[in-house]
């Protein structure tokens, strides 16, 4: 049944639902890729006639049991000032719960084989594009959800309309990594799948207790910006921190600066 399933898949990714590279995709995707572009490598940046500037922290390799707050803690403890913003990158933070693991661990289900080959299929990255990160993606919201999710999804394409999937998947299906032929190791793989952590807005108000600084907890790619967690909630700060992070600061691959203040410029 497998070996049907797979060869059913190759099909419609090859005839049905064809490789598209960023150009092809929504204007939203766009726009967010242009504004990475635009922002990329700047640590220098305007928000509401203010000037902020963008400070990386070079880390240690995480591991699921880390004691995160204590970690960030005693590295930023002389190193902030005040008003400072701290954000972590919500891969770290699941991987530090046990939500990461190698793609050798994933076995995928027949819903998974029959699911992803629909799922938009890009040059640009992989998201739950694959069985492995599919199946994940199942046993955090279930089949139906995720079947409703795509049926939406391809009458998105159909319309040229954008946003429906992920409405209905919400974030634990949005912030999956997968992690292909990755610099920084996991449990000994270099492929590895991150699922969204657990909590993040509980995350950031232990860290807040602990530091009296507001935090984030930070999804960000070359396309586009998510905020999934923040103590104190604040609408101003959650702009701030959307143009901040619109050139993806804490990188993609093997930078390991997952962690990062935005602190205003005093003139």
């Amino acid at each position: 049944m497998v070996t049907i399933l797979k060869l059913y898949a190759k099909i419609v990714r090859k005839y049905l639902n064809r490789p598209k590279t960023i150009k092809k995709m929504h204007a939203v995707l766009n726009r967010g890729y242009e504004e990475f572009l635009e922002n990329k490598n700047k640590n220098i940046f305007e928000f509401e006639g203010k000037r902020y500037k963008i400070i990386k922290f070079k880390t240690i390799i995480f591991k699921k049991g880390d004691n995160l707050v204590k970690y960030m803690k005693e590295l930023l403890s002389d190193k902030l000032e005040k008003n400072d913003i701290i954000t972590i990158a919500e891969s770290i933070l699941g991987i530090t719960q046990g939500r990461a693991y190698p793609v050798e661990q994933i076995i995928p289900s027949k819903w998974a084989y029959f699911i992803y080959p629909w799922i938009s299929n890009v040059t640009y990255g992989t998201g739950i594009g694959m069985p492995e990160t599919m199946e994940c993606a199942i046993r955090e919201i279930g089949v139906k959800r995720m079947l409703k999710a795509t049926i939406f999804g391809a009458f998105d394409r159909i319309t040229n309309k954008h946003g429906s999937f992920y409405k209905i998947t919400g974030p634990l299906v949005k912030s999956i990594d997968y992690k292909k032929n990755h610099p920084v190791p996991y449990k000994n793989s270099h492929n590895y799948i991150v699922l969204s952590p657990s909590d993040p807005c509980g995350f950031c108000k232990k860290l807040f207790e602990e530091t009296n600084h507001s935090t984030a907890v930070i999804d960000a790619n070359n396309l586009s910006v998510e905020i999934l967690g923040l103590f104190p909630p604040n609408s101003r700060m959650e702009n701030l921190l959307m143009k901040a992070m619109k050139g993806n600061p804490a990188g993609q691959d093997d930078e390991r600066r997952p962690i990062i203040v935005i602190r205003e410029i005093k003139e």
